[in-house]
Order: C-alpha cells, then structure tokens, then sequence
C-alpha cells in the first residue's frame, strides 16, 4: 500500500476515535493524492472530519496544504452535503406519492446507512434504492400512468428510471439471482424478513430494520467487491452499522447466512479490516477469527484496485471487457460465492444475453 493509503487509514481512525497520537507525523504528505484517493473512495467529507481533529489539537496547521488545495476539498464536502440533502428531499417526495396510492415505500442503502455515521451528510450519495414491499409493478405502473415517467425493465432484480438528475431503481428483488445460485436462498432470507411489521419509520418512508440491514449490506457489499470492487465507503458503512445496531443484530444468523452463501471468510476479513485498520472497537463485531493476509489483499485492491480498464461501448466489447475482469477477479469470487466459477460463467452469460442492457452496468 502507498504512504497516502497509510495516511488516509490513519485519518479514518481518527473518525472513529482513534487517539491523535498515533497518527504518522511526515515531514511532508502528499495532500492531492490523499484526496484522489478520497474521491474514488466517497469519503472525502469523513476523511476532513478526521483531519478536523488535527487541526483542533494544533498536530498541524492548514499550512501544511495549499489553499487551492483546502478550497477543491471544501467543494467536494459541500458538494457531498447538498446532495445528501438532495436524495433526502426526493426521497420524501417518492415516498409521498406512493402512500397517498397506498404503497409504502422503504429506502435501502444510502441514507438509512448514513444515519449510522457519525455526521450523515457527509456521506456520499449516490442513486435512491427502493423497496416498495412486493408491489414493484404496480409502483411502476403509477410512475408511467401518473408521472409520465420512461421505467425500464432492462437490468436484473430492479427496474430504473430517473427522478430529475437521480437515478433510482425499484428492486423487485434485492439482489441478483439471476447470475448466482448462492444468491437465491439468500434472497429468500431478506424477502423473510423485509415485511412492514419489521421496518423502521423514518419521516415519511420506511428503512429496514437492523437485521435486514446487516444482511442486505453485507451480501451488497460482497457482490460488488466481486465484481467491480468496492470501497473504502462500504467499509466505513460495515463498520458504523455494527457499532451503532450491535445489541439489536442476530450475529449468529449473519454468520450462518454467511457461510451459506460461501462469504464466511470474506465476512471475517471485512472485520478484520474494521477492527486493525480503521479502528473500530472490537466487541460487537460478529466474527472472532482474523484473516489478516486476505484483509491486506482486499484492503490493496481497494485502495489500489488490481483492474482498471473502463467499460467499453457495445455488446461484444462489453462481453470481453467483462470477461477480463470476471478472470482478474477470480480470488474475489472464490471467498464470495459458494459456486464454481465455472457455473458461474455461464450463468452470468446467460443473464446478459438475457438483458444485454445489464452490460451497460459498470
């Protein structure tokens, strides 16, 4: 790992308590490629939050960084922040349309995430997940009928379609299942408990509640470090969550649905990642066995992703670029899904082709 990945862990313990003192004195640090590191990450705002404290405690002063430097910071955190308030508004006014056509509407991911984090609003936001609890098609129907809105059916497990410049998609399932056999027991297990009577209000909509939360977090998480990567920000969301819903999490179902769907190391690794490297406090965390050496792994390729090439235009590039990464990929998908890659290869051949729009999905 770089100096600047160093660096930008140091400053995440810093946002979840760490002491001052232990933060690496430089002589000099390369402030742009923190922040580049930053951006690519969603996590510019927390990051600051962490050097706010360094700069409380006189450790450094702002000095130590450019002011054109400060002043492209504070643009991406107000930024982060108008748009956090942003996906709350059009959330709220989502969620009013459909109660007043008695369809409740639940938020997952994002901002219910956020509420965990020590300032929501400076979390990244990104597009607005709902589950309208099984009625999908007719929340669709109202969209196109009512609102006039263009919904399209061509991705997997949810529909989307455009509020202003938001994208939102309506899950009708809340993961895919149609590329991996491991995923349909699993989403048997969240549709079991993703009823009204187990869901958190929240102003006008509904967020799951912390058992949903964890699972559907957790094989999210895993399915996009499978295949496209993930971040520092679904880290950062992992380790929040378990501090703040703890007492109020089923650990030993976690662990068991882990291991069903063949993620148990994967499970164990991100915890070891919470605890060693970002400095979340050890109890509450459901999983006891380190695994320091996959824990490096994932946290490089987090911080310094092993593929980078960009999804190309057309079917056929995207079939080969896709085919690139899923090989490159290969030690993701081995400690994520329970399968053989090679059921998986086709399975996932046969998904796109099924929806060739899905390879238009990064």
């Amino acid at each position: 790992m770089t100096e600047s990945g160093n660096i930008v862990l140091a400053l995440l313990r810093l946002c979840t308590g760490g002491p001052l003192e232990d933060f690496p004195r430089r002589e000099r640090y390369d402030w742009n490629e923190v922040l580049d590191i930053c951006v690519r990450n969603g996590i510019v705002a927390l990051v600051w939050d962490g050097m706010q404290r360094l700069y409380d405690a006189r450790i450094f002063g702002t000095g130590t960084m450019s002011q054109s430097l400060m002043d492209e910071w504070t643009s991406w955190i107000m930024s982060t922040e108008q748009d956090w308030r942003l996906m709350k508004m059009q959330a709220d006014r989502l969620a009013r349309f459909f109660s007043s056509r008695g369809l409740p509407m639940m938020v997952l991911k994002g901002y219910g995430t956020s509420l965990d984090w020590p300032e929501p609003s400076h979390r990244t936001s990104g597009d607005l997940d709902i589950w309208l609890f099984g009625k999908s098609e007719e929340a669709d129907r109202l969209l196109r009928v009512e609102k006039k809105v263009e919904v399209s059916n061509a991705h997997h497990h949810h529909t989307v379609f455009m509020l202003r410049d938001r994208l939102v998609e309506n899950h009708y399932d809340f993961i895919n299942t149609a590329a991996h056999s491991s995923n349909r027991p699993y989403e048997k297990r969240l549709k079991a408990i993703a009823g009204l009577e187990t869901a958190v209000p929240c102003d006008g909509f509904y967020l799951p509640g912390p058992q949903l939360e964890a699972l559907f977090n957790l094989r999210h998480m895993a399915l996009h470090f499978a295949s496209i990567g993930c971040s520092l920000r679904h880290l950062m969301d992992w380790g929040f969550m378990t501090v703040a819903h703890r007492d109020k999490i089923d650990w030993a179902d976690v662990i068991d649905a882990a291991r069903e769907a063949g993620m148990y190391r994967f499970l164990c690794a991100l915890d070891t990642i919470c605890i060693e490297d970002l400095g979340f406090p050890a109890e509450g965390f459901p999983v006891l066995e380190r695994e320091r050496v996959l824990a490096d792994r994932i946290l490089d390729d987090v911080i310094d992703p092993e593929f980078t090439e960009e999804l190309p235009d057309g079917l056929i590039p995207g079939l080969f670029f896709k085919y690139r990464r899923w090989k490159v990929g290969a030690w993701k998908q081995k400690i994520v899904f329970r399968e053989s890659r090679f059921c998986t290869f086709f399975a996932q051949l046969k998904a796109h082709l099924a929806k060739p729009a899905s390879l238009r999905e990064n």
